[in-house]
């Protein structure tokens, strides 16, 4: 049993654990805890489980002590950084105020200055929120919410969804049907997941779907928005409700300039609701507030959740235009109602956060920080990680914090290492760039969306340790040419 800390309420928190203590969490994790999308036969090998206790800025801290840079801001979310008491302190007011109110019936201050607040930095006309709990369930609203609008609107067949092959928009079985990454295992979920769903190829120019050998960014990424009208056309523009895509699902796929603004144009022309997914891009992620800022775009719906309380309580929230709501305000009877409900949507305790998070975000002007540090990180990436490494396929980076550095085992041919991530090399590296003080993902690919409190220093400190690791792994294991 771990030794309670007399001092404080939350006994469990401790400067320091005693060996015994640690065995004893170790063992009591593996037997009881879940870790998502892990399996056991890893956690159990050597140095394969990890509890995490504490973190301070853009670092955390392990129960063995060591200290790793955040290079993933959590899981993509914690922008702000860790330890900032002030969101803690505005969290513990308000639930000493007010700690919950039935969201079917009520509303709270700290929700009503959300919503306004977000609606003042939303691209736009997105003038009204939902909150939920998380970003699965954020794209499950939305996709409710534009099935809905388009059968009050009289567009009773527009029941088909559209989305971009091979991208993750969540784990439940409505952001499963329209994020094939997001399944796990050919054929398991299938019964599962509702029928209706489409995928076209996204742009993605290092792996091009459609082939291009001499191609340019315009000529591989705009054959995307034309597999799309092709797609409404094919399943009939009376039957399609709505296209939904994240603005960058990750680092390497950048579309080119003018890709958004003709996909914006293509829904209009079919009468498609398009939904933004800015659950990794929203709140600083690419170097301005929202992902489709960056491309000129307004979307019709926009779902939010992540960095929108900096990680410090979960969250989701669904933003529809204007129009959409207006809409729904116009309309007799029970289908005016958005038919949904949740049980934490507006929770005060997380609307406080919230709030508390978004005044940190712009009084320290991380937005900008973002987009400058992004740049110098893609300029180190390229100069050293790019330059020195033939098994560095692909830098994609550049745009806010957000990079994918895509791993070859033969740079001409783009064949990726055997195994994927739970191959001998993606386990090699990891264990590298953990042992040098990094935690991020490694595999077919490194991902970096570290805090956006981001400094030089800590850029350079992340480049060497992943020069370092990369040149360990090429030794270990050749690429083809080097």
């Amino acid at each position: 049993m771990v030794s309670p800390n007399p001092e404080l309420n939350a006994w469990w928190i401790k400067n320091d654990y005693s060996r015994e203590e640690i065995d004893q969490l170790v063992q009591w994790g593996l037997d009881h805890f879940w870790t998502q999308n892990h399996q056991m036969a890893d956690l159990v090998a050597p140095g394969g489980y990890n509890i995490m206790v504490r973190g301070d800025g853009c670092h955390v801290y392990d129960i063995e002590g060591n200290r790793y840079i955040d290079a993933m801001a959590g899981l993509f979310l914690k922008n702000i950084g860790h330890n900032r008491p002030e969101v803690a302190q505005a969290v513990a007011e308000q639930m000493a105020t007010l700690a919950y109110t039935n969201s079917g019936a009520y509303s709270s201050v700290p929700g009503i200055l959300l919503s306004k607040k977000l609606a003042d930095l939303a691209p736009g006309d997105l003038t009204r929120t939902f909150f939920c709990g998380g970003g699965s369930e954020a794209v499950e609203i939305a996709l409710k919410l534009a099935r809905q609008y388009q059968f009050i609107s009289g567009h009773t067949q527009k029941t088909k969804f559209i989305s971009r092959r091979g991208q993750y928009h969540g784990s439940t079985p409505g952001p499963m049907s329209v994020g094939t990454g997001g399944r796990r295992g050919s054929g398991i979920f299938d019964s599962m997941l509702p029928s209706g769903t489409f995928q076209v190829d996204p742009p993605y120019c290092y792996r091009c779907p459609w082939g291009f050998q001499d191609r340019t960014n315009s000529d591989c990424c705009m054959q995307s928005p034309r597999a799309l009208e092709n797609m409404i056309k094919g399943e009939g523009p009376d039957t399609v409700a709505a296209f939904i895509a994240t603005p960058i699902p990750n680092g390497s796929q950048i579309p080119a300039d003018e890709y958004w603004p003709e996909v914006r144009e293509i829904c209009d022309r079919h009468n498609v609701v398009l939904i933004a997914d800015e659950i990794i891009c929203g709140f600083g992620r690419l170097g301005t507030w929202f992902g489709m800022e960056r491309f000129g775009v307004n979307p019709d719906i926009m779902t939010v959740a992540k960095a929108l309380t900096g990680g410090e309580l979960p969250v989701g929230g669904v933003m529809a235009s204007k129009q959409i709501a207006e809409t729904f305000d116009n309309t007799e009877g029970p289908s005016g109602a958005f038919q949904h409900g949740v049980t934490y949507g507006g929770h005060p305790a997380v609307m406080a956060a919230a709030l508390k998070n978004l005044e940190i975000m712009e009084q320290e002007n991380l937005v900008e920080n973002s987009d400058a540090m992004g740049r110098y990180l893609y300029e180190q990436a390229m100069a050293v990680l790019q330059e020195n490494h033939p098994s560095v396929g692909y830098v994609g980076g550049g745009l806010g914090l957000l990079m994918n550095i895509e791993l070859v085992k033969d740079r001409r041919t783009k064949e990726p290492y055997p195994g994927g991530p739970q191959g001998e090399f993606a386990k090699f590296l990891t264990e590298k760039i953990r042992s040098y003080g990094l935690a991020t993902r490694a595999g077919e690919s490194i991902t970096l969306s570290p805090p956006l409190t981001f400094t030089r220093e800590l850029v350079n400190e992340t480049i060497d340790i992943l020069d370092k690791a990369i040149g360990e792994a090429e030794q270990a294991f050749p690429p083809e040419g080097a």
